[in-house]
């Protein structure tokens, strides 16, 4: 018989940890007998979950109701009688641990996600109910070094398991030319493309800046922005005197993320903060030559001047410089792009990465 292993995840919305849930879910069903416990909300990453045949139980966690969902989630693990829970996002990871253990669940892992500046009072709960924890996954070797010593817990704590990307889901063919005409951009203009919620830590106003720049040297270029955010509006005013700000498209949320990225050439992300973005891995998986910042977390995914270009966070020439560099060189575009998707094919392709997931679920299970 499967082991149970239930998951319990702040949200269901489209995020890194929702996204990485929903692409793991149905492999480790060939090894484990899972469910999903959401603490608040719903959205649409719940319901391709429960697609793929996996149930979800919605706490729905409001200001005045916490001893009914508290009640409701000891009721849910009982009777689904999980050998271990699996916490995502610090709410989750909170709640899931104290309830968790009143529920009778002897093994949990916390799989963290980012740093959580905003939450410091939940941090320190985290660091006060650690020895809940059997093990922390964390997705990079740096944040493995940072919760080292946020924590005070040692290495043998932690597992590094990093973001995943189904590699097949990028080999399918597109009308280029169709797909352009369709957004209304010319066929012979080179696509550079972010994608990205529009936050201010994501670097966008040195982007658009740099855009700004290098279009008035080279008009045949366009800079699709997939995502959105509450920047909106500032981003929109900023271009709105700007020379290029025609061939600047907001795409907003998009259902056809991997067709946008077939469409690029160059993928710029500006950010000044990450826990692993897999939007880069998603540019990787498409073969563009990527831009990014020369922060930790970034330099574990990408090789400087081998798979991808690294610039200083918050500095617009930088991204202008290197973009005026791969739009004039062919070449050196396909290089990083083919340097790219191999890095993926190595080390982040999705059942790789499962195997990963599946073999540390049995040790903190069966301790081998």
């Amino acid at each position: 018989m499967k082991k149970k292993v239930l998951h319990l995840i702040t949200g269901l919305g489209v995020g890194g940890a929702e996204m990485m849930l929903l692409r793991t879910l149905p492999l480790l069903q060939t090894t484990f007998d899972n469910e999903v416990c959401c603490v608040m909300g719903r959205g649409p990453v719940g319901e391709k979950i429960e697609e793929k045949g996996i149930s979800v139980h919605y706490l729905d966690l409001g200001k005045y109701n916490f001893p009914i969902v508290a009640w409701r989630f000891v009721k849910i693990s009982k009777q689904f009688k999980s050998g271990l829970l699996v916490t995502y996002l610090i709410h989750a990871d909170i709640f899931g641990r104290i309830l968790g253990r009143l529920a009778g669940v002897k093994k949990i892992i916390s799989s963290q996600r980012g740093f959580y500046v905003q939450w410091k009072f939940l941090k320190k709960i985290d660091k006060w109910t650690s020895f809940l924890v059997a093990k922390y996954f964390v997705q990079t070797s740096f944040a493995k070094e940072v919760l080292m010593n946020e924590l005070s817990l040692s290495a043998d704590k932690f597992v590094v398991i990093p973001n995943a990307i189904k590699l097949v889901e990028y080999q399918f063919n597109l009308d280029v030319e169709k797909k352009k005409k369709e957004l209304g951009i010319p066929n012979d203009n080179l696509c550079i493309i972010c994608v990205s919620n529009l936050k201010p830590e994501k670097g966008y106003e040195e982007l658009l800046e740099a855009f700004e720049s290098v279009y008035s040297r080279n008009k045949k270029i366009n800079l699709l922005v997939v995502g959105s955010g509450k920047e909106m509006t500032k981003y929109l005013n900023q271009i709105e005197n700007y020379s290029s700000g025609n061939n600047i498209i907001f795409l907003g949320q998009r259902s056809d993320v991997k067709e946008i990225l077939r469409l690029g050439e160059i993928f710029v992300l500006a950010t000044y903060s990450e826990g692993m973005s897999n939007a880069i891995l998603e540019a990787m998986a498409s073969k563009l030559a990527i831009i990014t910042t020369d922060i930790e977390v970034n330099r574990e995914v990408i090789k400087d001047n081998v798979s991808g270009l690294l610039i200083p966070p918050r500095d617009a020439k930088s991204i202008e410089e290197k973009i005026d560099f791969l739009v004039g060189n062919y070449e050196k575009r396909r290089e990083l792009g083919e340097n790219a998707y191999r890095e993926v094919l190595e080390r982040f392709e999705l059942n790789k990465v499962v195997d990963q997931i599946k073999d540390n679920y049995e040790l903190v299970l069966y301790g081998r």
